[in-house]
């Protein structure tokens, strides 16, 4: 990463760190493009990533199926993003490579909307999930490096979560409008054609960004090597055991959620459109959640940031295992966004200030391999056994009993970081970073 605190093409200076943290030194333009960027990206993921659990139940997957298919996004985290981020940090233009990702994920995605068997199925996404995965370390990367202030991360981020919730009021409406037309529900696989198209605008974009080419001052040549020694500062380690330990619960909620709301006698038993539109309520809290993580860091600081974004998850999901009344589950959902915008996008903001800017496009991919890789992984296969283990002979599931493992999940993982993260080392060596790339 070059020149995270250079001035880009001389239109703005690197921030006072005493200043308020905010976007005001970045060029407006930028900002909004940036914006852009973030929009498509995850538009592209919430597509299809809450309506493709009901299209496989149409078809007749099982629970542990269902998990499989869910389960190749982990695979593509595991492996790609590592490879992705020693590109951008050494080979190729980011935007060039991100473009590439997408513009090749398009017709796989047509390609697995056409399946209506398990094996095809799983194999198409896997691939897709090969492609699409990466660009999520990616575009954070072309985010931090032509913002001002790393911190403010947040405020460009924020706007993917938009996306997400813009593409699902969309699809939702769709779904209204089939529903009229043919109530068995086959159509929930069009959310597949939505996602290719909006990869290939998607692909376009990326050509359209500034550039953020490899960094020329780097100390070895291969940049995922050298993220992996980050794991010798012990608050970077912590925050990536602590990160795949509660993306071990997170499958619990993108595989699960909407069969629950959506299942009749023992879930909340709303319509596929209203699920959908309900868990959009979890990227609505994002958004108030990002305006606040700036200030968050600089008041609390990173530990009780973080912490707090752990422990919302508990509390969803008590609630989702008292499952009643209705209108309680559904708001619920909004807690989606303290989990994620504190405990995810503040370890970003976390991972990009303890590392150095040759090697912060593969330390990113490095996170997104613990969470989005291993600890998905290992969620998605633990998800739907328990969903399968707790399903009832009469029909449904037992969702208490479901939810009490994410519970005790979370809570554990709030427990151990706690105990373990130091807030005065991380302030130490992120100052410590910033102050040697402002020299």
């Amino acid at each position: 990463m070059v020149g995270l605190w250079r001035p880009l093409r001389g239109t703005y200076r690197a921030p006072d760190p005493s200043d308020p943290i905010h976007m005001s030194t970045t060029p407006k333009a930028v900002y909004a493009r940036l914006s852009i960027m973030m929009f498509i990206q995850f538009a592209i993921w919430g597509s299809w990533a809450v309506l493709i659990a009901g299209h496989m139940a149409y078809l007749g997957f099982t629970g542990t199926e269902i998990s499989y298919v869910f389960g190749t996004t982990a695979f593509g985290s595991l492996i790609s993003p590592l490879i992705a981020g020693w590109v951008a940090d050494r080979v190729m233009p980011n935007q060039t490579f991100t473009a590439l990702c997408h513009f090749a994920g398009a017709p796989i995605l047509y390609l697995a909307w056409q399946q209506t068997e398990f094996m095809p199925m799983w194999l198409a996404i896997f691939v897709y999930a090969m492609l699409y995965m990466p660009t999520i370390a990616l575009t954070n990367a072309i985010a931090f490096h032509h913002s001002a202030d790393s911190r403010a991360f947040g405020n460009v981020r924020m706007w993917g979560t938009i996306g997400w919730i813009a593409i699902a009021w969309v699809m939702s409406y769709y779904l209204e409008v089939r529903a009229e037309q043919d109530p068995s529900g086959h159509y929930l696989g069009d959310c597949l054609i939505a996602t290719t198209l909006l990869s290939i605008v998607m692909g376009i974009y990326c050509l359209t960004l500034p550039s953020t080419p490899p960094s020329r001052d780097e100390k070895h040549p291969y940049a995922f090597l050298e993220a992996f020694k980050l794991t010798q500062d012990r608050n970077f380690t912590v925050l990536l055991v602590v990160s795949f330990v509660v993306a071990i619960e997170l499958p619990f909620y993108y595989n699960l959620t909407f069969l629950f709301l959506t299942e009749p006698e023992t879930g909340v038993g709303l319509s596929a459109s209203s699920a959908n539109v309900a868990m959009s309520l979890g990227q609505i809290g994002e958004v108030a959640l990002m305006l606040l993580l700036a200030p968050s860091i600089r008041r609390l600081g990173m530990r009780k940031t973080i912490t707090l974004g752990i422990l919302a998850w508990p509390v969803r999901y008590s609630i989702f295992a008292i499952g009643q009344p209705a209108w309680l589950v559904i708001a619920a959902q909004t807690l989606h966004g303290i989990c994620f915008s504190l405990f995810f996008v503040g370890g970003m903001i976390a991972v990009e200030r303890l590392s150095r800017r040759d090697i912060r496009a593969s330390a990113q991919g490095l996170i997104v391999f613990a969470t989005n890789g291993v600890g998905m992984l290992v969620g998605h296969f633990f998800s739907g056994r328990v969903h399968e283990y707790f399903a009832l002979p009469s029909g449904g599931h037992d969702w208490s009993m479901i939810f009490l493992v994410p519970i005790a999940i979370t809570i554990l993982a709030a427990i151990w970081f706690v105990a373990r993260f130091s807030e005065s080392e991380y302030t130490q060596v992120s100052e410590a970073i910033a102050e040697a790339e402002r020299e």
